[in-house]
């Protein structure tokens, strides 16, 4: 699981904000930005954990025939569509001015809070973490203290980036400018990648799903 919460936080939707709101001085914003980040991804874990988690695994195990492969060509068109729309934008010029109106520790926190609302749907590694959780059986308390390691580890590299900028001082304006362009345009190529290889074989399964069904 741990493997999976550090590969989630390599999340160009959080680290590129993040960029932005360490500029000096912004040790206080970007803490109130992870806090919201934590906040609302841990909430919306534990309410699938302790609510409809169990409820909606058990009816996607027993979806099976045309509509479970009806989903899966559906889910590989959707996420092709998105890769593409990736891809299309990925040289473009954006210097996240969004960000810059985000001056206050409150402002930052809403900013984070609000990304992992709209991103929450979407977050099918942590679906998958959850999962696994539930799968194990543990006690409750377990599950709880697992989901808050998961995210945790979520938001490790948003402590790393504020520890970094704490230390460098000064020269963390140059050093960050850089790293914000760098990560926008690999996390982008990254994550079209991952998305086009996921849409690709989720279609595959859909489309062969439907021939043979």
């Amino acid at each position: 699981m741990g493997s999976i919460a550090l590969a989630d936080s390599i999340n160009p939707s959080t680290l590129i904000p993040a960029l932005w709101l360490v500029r000096p001085p912004g040790d206080r914003r970007l803490a109130s930005y992870t806090l919201g980040v934590f906040t609302v991804y841990l909430t919306g874990g534990l309410v699938l954990l302790l609510g409809p988690g169990p409820a909606l695994i058990a009816l996607l195990h027993h979806l099976h025939g045309r509509v479970e492969h009806g989903l899966q060509l559906g889910g590989g068109i959707l996420v092709l569509a998105f890769a593409l729309v990736l891809w299309r934008s990925r040289n473009r010029q954006d210097d996240q001015p969004h960000a810059r109106h985000f001056h206050t520790p409150a402002s930052a926190f809403t900013l984070g809070a609000a990304i992992m609302a709209i991103e929450l749907p979407t977050a099918f590694m942590y679906f998958g973490a959850i999962s696994a959780i539930l799968a194990a059986h543990p006690a409750t308390p377990m599950e709880i203290a697992l989901l808050i390691a998961y995210n945790a580890l979520f938001v490790a590299p948003l402590i790393v980036l504020l520890a970094a900028a704490r230390l460098a001082g000064p020269q963390a304006d140059r050093w960050i400018a850089v790293a914000s362009g760098r990560l926008r345009y690999i996390g982008q190529i990254a994550l079209t990648g991952v998305a086009g290889a996921a849409g690709a074989t989720l279609l595959a399964l859909g489309v062969a799903g439907l021939l043979v069904a």
